[in-house]
């Protein structure tokens, strides 16, 4: 399903509820989805009757009336995944919906304050610098007052103030709506314009599962965050991808080789030890022989000297 506009039937339904348990979609809320999906209440109602406390079966039977179209779709539309998508986003839940495909062209879907632990985690997973936050929050339509009242804070952790500043920009403060809505190109944009490019690059790649925008092209160590920059070369991230790969795979190749080196290495010497304490155990048994003989003889003379002594009595 390249498309996320291409219209669904019920043979995708498994596609459907795949999409949404990978992206994480509370299955708890099966019954809201339905009636955004338009779904009349008493359909979902006799769903929850044939399903009682299995709400992923819920689900799957709330989608099934979808796909076989059980609403007004000349109102409403065909079930798409783009369909879909919006209906998830009216939900409060744009991570998901950006993540199930939603398009609006090339914009993407609009954030809003509940994704604000999704897109503070996608720039930490990316290796954002977390003390390029007021550049960011100002490309990001944020003023300058409103970053100075965010670091009048006293954070101990420099990323608490970028996720402050993400918080008000998702809440749409300021000059955000003017600059662009929050939406995850809108963060890449900001990005690029802050010369964070690779940064910027590697969340459509991550996070809007697109092909890139435009050739990754090596980017100055400056500009640059810590785990990307200049060795972005313009073969792009899956060149760098598949030599990290190919590296780790020799590493690991190298590692297991001297692994075994060392297992075998062990080996020698436990049967060294083994040998030594063989030898250690025959050397004091001959040593405890030597000892007890001796003790014989000496115990041997003594009885003589004292049958010696008692004739001499006599």
């Amino acid at each position: 399903m390249d498309d996320p506009r291409s219209v669904l039937s019920i043979g995708d339904l498994n596609f459907v509820v795949s999409k949404l348990e990978r992206n994480d979609f509370p299955e708890d809320r099966w019954n809201e989805l339905g009636l955004k999906l338009h779904i009349s209440q008493p359909k979902l109602n006799t769903v929850k009757a044939n399903n009682p406390l299995d709400v992923k079966g819920c689900l799957r039977r709330c989608l099934v009336l979808w796909l076989q179209q059980s609403y007004d779709v000349d109102k409403y539309g065909l079930p798409t995944m783009q369909l879909l998508a919006t209906v998830v986003e009216e939900m409060g839940l744009g991570a998901v919906a950006i993540k199930i495909g939603k398009i609006e062209g090339p914009e993407g879907p609009l954030l809003q304050i509940s994704d604000l632990e999704y897109v503070f985690v996608t720039l930490n997973e990316v290796s954002f610098p977390p003390t390029q936050w007021i550049p960011l929050g100002l490309a990001l339509g944020l003023d300058h007052q409103t970053l100075e009242a965010i670091k009048a804070n006293d954070y101990r952790n420099i990323h608490q103030y970028l996720r402050e500043c993400l918080s008000w920009w998702l809440q749409r403060f300021d000059d955000v709506d003017a600059k662009e809505k929050p939406k995850m190109t809108t963060l890449c944009d900001a990005l690029e314009r802050i010369g964070q490019k690779a940064v910027a690059d590697y969340i459509r790649l991550k996070a809007l599962d697109q092909k890139l925008a435009s050739p990754i092209q090596a980017v100055d160590d400056e500009a640059s965050s810590p785990g990307f920059g200049s060795h972005f070369l313009k073969e792009g991230i899956y060149k760098e991808i598949q030599e990290r790969s190919y590296e780790i795979n020799e590493s690991n190749i190298m590692l297991k080789e001297e692994l075994d080196a060392a297992k075998k290495k062990i080996a020698e010497l436990e049967e060294k030890l083994d040998t030594a304490e063989k030898e250690l155990y025959y050397t004091a048994e001959k040593a405890n022989i030597i000892l007890r003989e001796g003790l014989d003889a000496a115990k041997k003379e003594i009885a003589e000297l004292e049958e010696k002594l008692n004739t001499a009595e006599k």
